[in-house]
Protein backbone atom coordinates (compact mmCIF):
# COMPACT_ATOMS: atom_id res chain seq x y z
CA UNK A 1 0.00 0.00 0.00
CA UNK A 2 1.40 3.39 -1.02
CA UNK A 3 1.88 5.91 1.68
CA UNK A 4 -0.34 8.58 2.10
CA UNK A 5 1.23 11.86 0.57
CA UNK A 6 2.79 14.38 2.76
CA UNK A 7 1.57 18.11 3.54
CA UNK A 8 3.52 21.05 4.25
CA UNK A 9 2.00 23.33 6.78
CA UNK A 10 4.33 26.21 6.70
CA UNK A 11 2.39 28.41 3.80
CA UNK A 12 -0.97 28.13 5.73
CA UNK A 13 0.05 29.20 9.15
CA UNK A 14 3.87 30.93 9.01
CA UNK A 15 4.04 35.04 8.68
CA UNK A 16 7.63 35.93 8.83
CA UNK A 17 8.53 39.48 8.49
CA UNK A 18 12.02 40.95 7.62
CA UNK A 19 13.51 44.53 8.50
CA UNK A 20 12.56 45.62 4.42
CA UNK A 21 9.11 44.84 4.96
CA UNK A 22 9.23 41.48 3.01
CA UNK A 23 7.12 38.67 4.54
CA UNK A 24 7.60 35.06 3.73
CA UNK A 25 5.06 32.43 4.61
CA UNK A 26 8.52 29.86 5.53
CA UNK A 27 12.06 30.06 6.36
CA UNK A 28 13.91 32.32 3.28
CA UNK A 29 16.61 29.73 2.98
CA UNK A 30 14.52 27.35 2.49
CA UNK A 31 11.56 29.20 0.04
CA UNK A 32 13.25 32.83 -1.29
CA UNK A 33 10.23 33.89 -2.25
CA UNK A 34 8.43 36.79 -0.50
CA UNK A 35 4.70 37.04 0.04
CA UNK A 36 4.35 40.38 -0.03
CA UNK A 37 5.61 43.62 1.95
CA UNK A 38 4.20 44.49 5.14
CA UNK A 39 5.28 48.02 4.28
CA UNK A 40 3.55 48.55 1.36
CA UNK A 41 0.13 46.04 1.01
CA UNK A 42 -2.48 45.42 4.05
CA UNK A 43 -2.07 41.90 5.74
CA UNK A 44 -4.91 40.80 4.17
CA UNK A 45 -3.43 41.39 0.55
CA UNK A 46 0.09 39.65 1.33
CA UNK A 47 -1.94 36.53 3.47
CA UNK A 48 -4.20 36.02 0.32
CA UNK A 49 -2.26 37.49 -2.06
CA UNK A 50 -1.44 36.06 -5.54
CA UNK A 51 2.01 34.70 -4.52
CA UNK A 52 0.54 33.05 -1.30
CA UNK A 53 -2.15 31.28 -3.26
CA UNK A 54 0.46 30.24 -5.62
CA UNK A 55 2.84 28.75 -2.77
CA UNK A 56 -0.36 27.42 -1.12
CA UNK A 57 -1.67 25.61 -4.54
CA UNK A 58 2.16 23.87 -5.10
CA UNK A 59 1.86 22.45 -1.71
CA UNK A 60 -1.69 21.07 -2.23
CA UNK A 61 -0.30 19.57 -5.64
CA UNK A 62 2.00 17.84 -4.73
CA UNK A 63 4.55 19.74 -6.83
CA UNK A 64 6.65 22.06 -3.78
CA UNK A 65 8.44 23.82 -6.68
CA UNK A 66 9.01 27.18 -5.07
CA UNK A 67 10.75 24.91 -2.16
CA UNK A 68 14.51 23.52 -1.97
CA UNK A 69 15.03 20.46 -1.00
CA UNK A 70 18.49 20.68 -1.17
CA UNK A 71 17.82 23.50 1.77
CA UNK A 72 14.81 22.42 3.25
CA UNK A 73 15.18 19.87 6.42
CA UNK A 74 11.71 19.13 6.62
CA UNK A 75 11.31 18.02 2.77
CA UNK A 76 15.08 16.45 3.14
CA UNK A 77 13.59 14.15 5.67
CA UNK A 78 10.32 13.79 5.47
CA UNK A 79 9.61 14.75 8.63
CA UNK A 80 8.74 18.33 10.89
CA UNK A 81 5.92 20.52 9.29
CA UNK A 82 5.99 17.63 6.71
CA UNK A 83 2.88 15.19 7.32
CA UNK A 84 0.02 13.14 6.32
CA UNK A 85 -3.08 15.19 6.18
CA UNK A 86 -4.58 12.55 8.99
CA UNK A 87 -1.52 13.07 11.48
CA UNK A 88 -2.70 17.39 11.55
CA UNK A 89 -4.12 18.20 14.67
CA UNK A 90 -7.88 19.56 14.15
CA UNK A 91 -8.01 23.16 13.82
CA UNK A 92 -8.35 26.22 10.71
CA UNK A 93 -5.29 24.96 9.15
CA UNK A 94 -6.30 21.28 8.78
CA UNK A 95 -9.70 22.33 7.65
CA UNK A 96 -8.38 24.60 4.88
CA UNK A 97 -5.58 21.79 3.95
CA UNK A 98 -8.47 18.70 4.37
CA UNK A 99 -10.44 21.61 2.06
CA UNK A 100 -7.85 22.19 -0.57
CA UNK A 101 -8.14 25.44 0.31
CA UNK A 102 -5.28 28.03 -1.00
CA UNK A 103 -7.45 31.42 0.07
CA UNK A 104 -7.92 31.33 4.11
CA UNK A 105 -10.56 32.62 6.05
CA UNK A 106 -8.35 32.86 8.96
CA UNK A 107 -5.25 35.14 9.96
CA UNK A 108 -1.98 34.72 10.04
CA UNK A 109 -2.04 32.19 13.01
CA UNK A 110 2.09 32.06 13.67
CA UNK A 111 3.99 35.19 13.14
CA UNK A 112 8.36 34.90 13.19
CA UNK A 113 9.44 38.26 14.09
CA UNK A 114 12.67 39.26 12.14
CA UNK A 115 12.54 42.47 11.32
CA UNK A 116 15.01 44.13 14.02
CA UNK A 117 18.61 43.47 13.04
CA UNK A 118 20.16 44.94 15.92
CA UNK A 119 22.08 42.36 18.19
CA UNK A 120 24.79 42.45 20.83
CA UNK A 121 27.04 40.40 18.72
CA UNK A 122 28.48 40.36 15.83
CA UNK A 123 28.78 36.76 14.47
CA UNK A 124 30.09 36.29 10.67
CA UNK A 125 27.65 33.51 9.21
CA UNK A 126 24.92 36.33 10.08
CA UNK A 127 26.52 39.82 9.44
CA UNK A 128 30.02 41.25 8.66
CA UNK A 129 29.91 43.57 11.98
CA UNK A 130 28.61 44.91 14.90
CA UNK A 131 25.36 46.55 13.48
CA UNK A 132 24.50 50.40 14.51
CA UNK A 133 21.16 51.31 13.04
CA UNK A 134 20.92 54.53 11.43
CA UNK A 135 17.71 57.00 11.98
CA UNK A 136 15.65 55.65 9.31
CA UNK A 137 16.47 52.60 10.20
CA UNK A 138 15.26 52.70 13.55
CA UNK A 139 12.00 54.45 12.15
CA UNK A 140 11.43 51.71 9.92
CA UNK A 141 11.26 49.27 12.43
CA UNK A 142 8.87 51.33 14.77
CA UNK A 143 6.96 50.97 11.51
CA UNK A 144 6.65 47.77 11.47
CA UNK A 145 6.43 47.07 15.21
CA UNK A 146 3.21 49.37 15.21
CA UNK A 147 1.86 47.41 12.36
CA UNK A 148 2.45 44.06 14.09
CA UNK A 149 0.94 45.54 16.78
CA UNK A 150 -2.03 46.70 15.40
CA UNK A 151 -2.53 44.24 12.80
CA UNK A 152 -1.15 40.99 13.73
CA UNK A 153 -0.83 40.22 17.51
CA UNK A 154 -4.63 40.60 18.22
CA UNK A 155 -5.14 37.65 16.28
CA UNK A 156 -1.70 35.69 16.88
CA UNK A 157 -1.68 32.13 18.25
CA UNK A 158 1.53 31.70 18.26
CA UNK A 159 5.14 33.94 18.30
CA UNK A 160 8.50 33.62 17.74
CA UNK A 161 11.39 36.42 18.64
CA UNK A 162 14.04 36.37 16.76
CA UNK A 163 15.18 34.42 13.67
CA UNK A 164 17.31 37.88 12.98
CA UNK A 165 18.44 40.24 15.98
CA UNK A 166 18.12 38.94 19.77
CA UNK A 167 15.45 39.26 21.23
CA UNK A 168 16.85 40.49 24.93
CA UNK A 169 19.31 43.41 22.50
CA UNK A 170 16.74 44.75 19.74
CA UNK A 171 14.98 48.01 20.95
CA UNK A 172 11.95 46.91 18.96
CA UNK A 173 11.87 43.10 20.12
CA UNK A 174 12.41 44.68 23.99
CA UNK A 175 9.01 46.65 23.75
CA UNK A 176 7.22 44.40 22.34
CA UNK A 177 8.38 41.66 24.95
CA UNK A 178 7.30 43.98 27.60
CA UNK A 179 4.29 44.75 25.87
CA UNK A 180 2.82 41.29 25.24
CA UNK A 181 0.54 39.89 27.34
CA UNK A 182 -3.17 38.78 27.04
CA UNK A 183 -4.92 41.94 26.92
CA UNK A 184 -2.91 42.55 23.99
CA UNK A 185 -2.71 39.65 22.70
CA UNK A 186 -5.82 37.69 23.11
CA UNK A 187 -5.57 34.52 21.50
CA UNK A 188 -1.97 33.96 21.99
CA UNK A 189 -1.22 30.63 23.08
CA UNK A 190 3.02 30.18 22.52
CA UNK A 191 5.91 32.18 23.17
CA UNK A 192 9.72 31.04 21.46
CA UNK A 193 12.41 32.85 22.10
CA UNK A 194 15.61 32.30 19.35
CA UNK A 195 18.26 33.80 21.55
CA UNK A 196 22.37 33.99 21.36
CA UNK A 197 21.79 33.51 25.45
CA UNK A 198 24.10 35.99 26.56
CA UNK A 199 21.42 38.58 27.79
CA UNK A 200 19.05 36.05 28.74
CA UNK A 201 19.79 35.98 32.45
CA UNK A 202 17.44 35.35 35.11
CA UNK A 203 17.71 39.27 36.46
CA UNK A 204 16.22 39.93 32.76
CA UNK A 205 13.84 37.52 32.96
CA UNK A 206 12.36 38.18 36.15
CA UNK A 207 11.73 41.79 34.17
CA UNK A 208 9.07 40.23 31.76
CA UNK A 209 6.62 38.74 34.44
CA UNK A 210 4.25 38.79 31.61
CA UNK A 211 6.25 36.19 29.69
CA UNK A 212 6.44 33.25 32.22
CA UNK A 213 3.09 31.76 31.66
CA UNK A 214 3.58 31.73 27.63
CA UNK A 215 6.95 31.03 27.20
CA UNK A 216 6.31 27.77 25.53
CA UNK A 217 10.17 27.36 24.25
CA UNK A 218 13.93 28.23 23.85
CA UNK A 219 16.29 27.77 20.86
CA UNK A 220 19.99 29.23 21.84
CA UNK A 221 22.28 29.34 18.97
CA UNK A 222 25.72 28.22 19.99
CA UNK A 223 27.65 27.74 17.39
CA UNK A 224 30.70 25.92 19.24
CA UNK A 225 31.35 24.07 22.29
CA UNK A 226 34.87 25.39 23.38
CA UNK A 227 35.51 29.14 24.56
CA UNK A 228 37.72 29.13 21.61
CA UNK A 229 35.58 28.53 18.85
CA UNK A 230 33.10 30.50 20.48
CA UNK A 231 35.27 33.50 20.69
CA UNK A 232 35.67 33.13 16.87
CA UNK A 233 32.06 32.40 16.26
CA UNK A 234 29.74 34.63 18.03
CA UNK A 235 32.30 37.80 18.24
CA UNK A 236 31.79 39.58 22.01
CA UNK A 237 30.47 36.98 23.34
CA UNK A 238 31.49 35.37 26.50
CA UNK A 239 31.42 31.47 26.49
CA UNK A 240 31.18 31.31 30.77
CA UNK A 241 28.48 33.57 30.63
CA UNK A 242 26.27 31.53 28.26
CA UNK A 243 27.24 28.28 30.30
CA UNK A 244 25.84 29.92 33.09
CA UNK A 245 22.43 31.10 31.56
CA UNK A 246 22.02 27.74 29.66
CA UNK A 247 22.08 25.86 33.43
CA UNK A 248 19.28 28.56 34.20
CA UNK A 249 17.18 28.15 31.11
CA UNK A 250 17.07 24.85 31.54
CA UNK A 251 15.92 25.35 34.47
CA UNK A 252 12.75 26.63 33.56
CA UNK A 253 11.13 23.71 32.58
CA UNK A 254 10.28 24.73 29.25
CA UNK A 255 11.98 22.71 25.90
CA UNK A 256 15.50 23.85 25.05
CA UNK A 257 17.38 23.24 22.10
CA UNK A 258 20.71 24.15 21.57
CA UNK A 259 21.79 25.21 17.71
CA UNK A 260 24.95 25.24 15.85
CA UNK A 261 25.42 26.44 12.01
CA UNK A 262 28.00 23.84 11.08
CA UNK A 263 30.80 25.35 9.13
CA UNK A 264 34.86 24.17 8.93
CA UNK A 265 35.82 25.12 12.56
CA UNK A 266 33.25 24.23 14.31
CA UNK A 267 32.10 20.77 12.90
CA UNK A 268 34.53 18.31 14.75
CA UNK A 269 32.73 19.94 18.19
CA UNK A 270 29.25 18.27 17.13
CA UNK A 271 29.16 15.91 19.62
CA UNK A 272 31.05 18.35 22.37
CA UNK A 273 27.52 20.41 21.95
CA UNK A 274 25.46 17.34 21.45
CA UNK A 275 26.71 16.15 24.70
CA UNK A 276 26.28 19.49 26.56
CA UNK A 277 22.42 19.49 25.53
CA UNK A 278 21.75 15.97 27.15
CA UNK A 279 23.35 17.41 29.89
CA UNK A 280 20.80 19.89 29.70
CA UNK A 281 18.35 17.88 29.05
CA UNK A 282 18.02 19.51 25.97
CA UNK A 283 18.13 18.59 22.11
CA UNK A 284 20.33 19.76 19.63
CA UNK A 285 20.26 21.02 16.21
CA UNK A 286 22.62 21.45 13.47
CA UNK A 287 22.04 23.25 10.01
CA UNK A 288 24.25 23.93 7.06
CA UNK A 289 26.04 27.07 6.68
CA UNK A 290 24.63 29.52 4.63
CA UNK A 291 25.72 32.74 2.85
CA UNK A 292 23.25 35.00 3.71
CA UNK A 293 25.96 37.63 1.54
CA UNK A 294 28.53 37.99 4.03
CA UNK A 295 31.00 35.67 2.64
CA UNK A 296 32.62 35.69 -0.56
CA UNK A 297 32.68 32.34 -2.87
CA UNK A 298 35.87 32.06 -2.09
CA UNK A 299 35.62 32.38 1.96
CA UNK A 300 31.84 30.10 1.84
CA UNK A 301 33.84 27.43 0.00
CA UNK A 302 36.56 27.77 2.65
CA UNK A 303 33.84 27.41 5.22
CA UNK A 304 31.15 25.26 3.75
CA UNK A 305 32.20 21.57 4.84
CA UNK A 306 28.64 19.78 4.30
CA UNK A 307 29.64 20.57 0.62
CA UNK A 308 30.95 17.68 -1.45
CA UNK A 309 34.01 19.55 -2.41
CA UNK A 310 34.73 20.33 0.42
CA UNK A 311 38.95 18.73 1.57
CA UNK A 312 37.03 17.60 5.35
CA UNK A 313 33.79 16.88 3.59
CA UNK A 314 34.21 13.33 4.26
CA UNK A 315 35.45 13.44 7.98
CA UNK A 316 32.54 15.49 8.46
CA UNK A 317 30.00 12.62 6.98
CA UNK A 318 31.71 10.14 9.44
CA UNK A 319 31.34 12.48 12.06
CA UNK A 320 27.59 12.24 11.38
CA UNK A 321 27.19 8.88 11.25
CA UNK A 322 28.28 9.18 14.84
CA UNK A 323 25.30 11.15 15.51
CA UNK A 324 22.83 9.80 13.41
CA UNK A 325 21.41 7.25 16.28
CA UNK A 326 21.44 10.04 19.59
CA UNK A 327 17.20 10.71 19.89
CA UNK A 328 18.22 14.19 21.22
CA UNK A 329 20.31 15.01 17.95
CA UNK A 330 18.52 16.57 14.84
CA UNK A 331 20.73 16.69 12.07
CA UNK A 332 18.49 19.66 10.19
CA UNK A 333 19.06 19.73 6.58
CA UNK A 334 23.08 17.97 6.78
CA UNK A 335 23.93 15.53 4.49
CA UNK A 336 21.24 12.45 5.23
CA UNK A 337 24.28 9.47 4.44
CA UNK A 338 27.75 8.28 4.05
CA UNK A 339 28.64 8.63 0.49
Amino acid sequence: MASPPLICTRPFEWFEIHPDGSVFLCCPAWLKRPAGNLLQQPVEGIWNGPVAIELRKSILNGSFHNCSARRCPHLKRASGVLRPLTALPPGPVQEALAAGESRLTYPPPRLNLCFDRACNLACPSCRSGRHRPDTAERRQVARILDLVREQLLPTAVDVTLSGFGEPFAAPGYRTLLHQIDRQACPRLERLFLHSNGQLFTPENWRALPNLHPLLAGVEISVDAATAGTYAVNRPGGDFDRLLRNLAFIAGLGVPLKLSMVVQANNFREMSDLAGLARRLGARCYFSALVNWGTFSRREYARRAVHLPGHPEHQAFLRLLDTLRALPHVDLGNLPAKLV
